[in-house]
């Protein structure tokens, strides 16, 4: 077994507003932010190689369902 990961614990809301540094803490050190609705565990920010790694070990495989981001759209 591996030695425990770092893993922080913020409310959605200051997630949000510090969101970039919130994926820069799963990106680069590997670190999980469990966020919080009203003190209860919602979702996690975790690191791309950590949910790949998830999945594989689930035998689980996921579709992308596309942006929600619109592109911007040339006017003539």
């Amino acid at each position: 077994m591996t030695a425990p990961k770092p893993e922080a614990q913020e409310r959605i809301a200051d997630a949000r507003n510090a969101l970039a540094d919130v994926i820069n803490r799963a990106r680069y050190t590997d670190e999980t932010t469990v966020l919080t609705h009203r003190k209860k565990r919602v979702a996690a920010v975790v690191s791309i190689e950590f949910y790949e790694r998830a999945l594989a070990a689930l035998d689980e495989q996921r579709s992308p369902v596309g942006s929600r981001i619109q592109p911007d759209v040339a006017k003539d």
